[in-house]
């Protein structure tokens, strides 16, 4: 029951090298301390972006492969849109509040219900204006994350970003653009 797990392992040993390398150092002189430390916190902080990198690209992997409970397929990039899924921009406008409100057509093509993953993820789906400027959904509930398409039927599926829709050119998802009808 009280196992470690490899995670609190890997940030015990992490953390614990700037203590080393500054006990190693404590004699020397103290430009030599401050380089120890400042590539000690340097390691330990690149080890920690890279594991929590690792662990975040784990489980989308993870999500990918792992069928869903309602037997749907994750598809979670453009590459893996393509052939099962057409999006198409239905309408865009400004709401009450003065953001931008973007109404996204998704068809799924298969006989297998699909859900569209981590659309809030840094860069996965961007307003774009007429200068190339982005911004990102909203935070919060208003966006959701995922959105599930059942088989061989579509869903409408609105999204919220700041700012208002008269600048807006394109919506971008997964890097593929969905250009604003005039």
């Amino acid at each position: 029951m009280n196992r470690i797990s490899p995670l609190a392992i890997t940030l015990a040993l992490a953390l614990s090298a700037p203590v080393a390398l500054a006990d190693e150092a404590a004699a020397s002189e103290p430009s030599t301390i401050k380089d120890s430390a400042k590539a000690a916190v340097s390691t330990a902080i690149t080890a920690g972006k890279n594991l929590l990198g690792g662990v975040s690209d784990g489980v989308t992997e993870g999500r990918v492969e792992a069928q869903g409970a309602d037997g749907s397929i994750v598809v979670s990039n453009l590459e893996q849109l393509d052939g099962q899924v057409s999006v198409e921009l239905l309408k865009v406008e400004t709401v009450d509040d003065g953001n931008l409100s973007a109404l996204l057509g998704f068809k799924n093509t298969t006989d297998k219900p699909l859900r569209l993953i981590n659309l809030r993820q840094t860069g996965a789906l961007l307003a774009i204006d007429q200068e190339g400027y982005s911004s990102a959904p909203l935070p919060g509930l208003l966006n959701p994350d995922d959105v599930t398409v059942p088989a061989k039927t579509g869903v409408r599926q609105k999204f919220i970003f700041e700012g208002p829709s008269a600048s807006v050119t394109s919506i971008r998802l997964w890097g593929r653009d969905f250009e604003v009808k005039q």
